[in-house]
């Protein structure tokens, strides 16, 4: 029994590590990126952020319910927009089976259009809770916004929102929301996601090559996941820093590889190696013109940098930008304060410049 007990460990070992694992990228570690000091209110804003986050959290552990835990940081994650207020128009809509939501601002021009793709480490978000996302990627880009409500974990495996976001990518090269049953080609494309929503968004970015009729024209990740294996070195050294990922997902980081390759095949539900789950893994070369950003003291770090340097190594255009001292995905939930709102700045100088250069290169 002994025996047979140490060979299925070695051969789960060995699955682990040679299927479940991925390559050894840490040859992109080296720290890149242009970098931007914090801002004076980033503090109290931080602040207001970790002790809302402190009350969901105690509300949900306090229900003593996995499943009632879930529902409420579902309500909280759905009710971040709720204080929006604006002109955009929000409209429901399916793209190819998968609901989704139309953001159109005044005198949006609906053929220029975005496919955004929510976070919340694919448990939670919606294109509800985050409409203010897509309420500002609607001004500063001119088009209308397309957001996916794919489907998420524990309900469906990975595959599941893959799948959800490439339909809704393929729908939104003909439809607008004044198709009315009729086929209008897109003109300028833009994909967008943060966090879980950012894996998504740099998978479609190097699946559209292939996998669609055309790229997009540009793509922009705000605190992306980049590797499910879970092997960035930012998510030990960042552990304590990112007040937001850092407690969940602190346990995890201290688990040997090989475990935590398992850990994340069950929870998945598919091989976490895959491309289409670690966009890391996919074939870098000829992506769109693409926006990163990432806070310094977030655990995602680490897998943002080495995407940036294995893109840059296979000759694409990426820029990256590291912001000091944000929480993750402070874009949505610092909105309205220093940093974020010279991190959408950022975003918008970046799609002003895209869209100028696709108009020079127009026949």
């Amino acid at each position: 029994m002994l025996i047979v007990t140490l060979i299925l460990l070695v051969v789960l070992y060995l699955v682990a590590k040679i299927y479940l694992s991925g390559p050894d990228l840490s040859i992109y570690d080296t720290p890149v990126g242009q970098t931007f000091k914090s801002k004076d209110d980033d503090l109290e804003a931080n602040k207001r952020l970790v002790n809302m986050l402190r009350d969901v959290k105690q509300q949900a552990t306090a229900s003593r319910s996995p499943i009632k835990g879930m529902r409420i940081v579902r309500k909280f994650a759905d009710e971040l927009s709720d204080d929006l207020e604006t002109d955009t128009e929000f409209q429901s809509v399916m793209a190819n089976g998968v609901p989704c939501e139309w953001a159109i601002g005044p005198n949006a021009n609906p053929n220029t259009r975005v496919l955004f793709l929510h976070g919340g480490a694919f448990l939670f978000g919606s294109s509800k809770g985050h409409r203010k996302f897509t309420d500002k990627l609607a001004k500063i880009s001119g088009g209308v916004v397309l957001s996916a409500d794919y489907r998420m974990l524990p309900e469906n495996g990975r595959h599941a929102s893959i799948n959800d976001a490439q339909q809704a990518y393929k729908w939104l090269l003909k439809n607008s929301p004044s198709s009315d049953n009729e086929t209008t080609p897109v003109e300028t494309l833009m994909v967008a996601g943060d966090s879980a929503g950012g894996n998504l968004a740099l998978m479609l970015s190097a699946w559209s090559k292939t996998g669609a009729e055309r790229k997009p024209d540009a793509v922009v990740a705000f605190s992306p996941s980049t590797d499910s294996t879970f092997v960035s070195p930012t998510l030990k050294s960042n552990a304590k820093t990112d007040k937001i990922l850092g407690p969940s997902l602190g346990l995890v980081t201290k688990l040997p590889e090989s475990v935590k390759a398992w850990v994340a095949t069950c929870v998945l539900r598919a091989n976490p190696a895959n491309p289409l789950l670690s966009p890391l893994f996919q074939d870098l070369s000829n992506l769109p013109p693409t926006l990163i950003h990432a806070s310094s003291n977030e655990i995602l770090l680490g897998e943002a940098n080495r995407y940036v340097n294995k893109a840059w190594a296979s000759g694409s255009d990426i820029r990256f930008q590291v912001w000091e001292n944000q929480v993750h995905d402070w874009h949505l939930f610092n909105m309205g304060y220093g940093s974020a709102n010279d991190a959408w700045s950022e975003v918008e100088a970046f799609l002003a410049d895209v869209f100028l250069n696709k108009k020079r290169d127009e026949p």
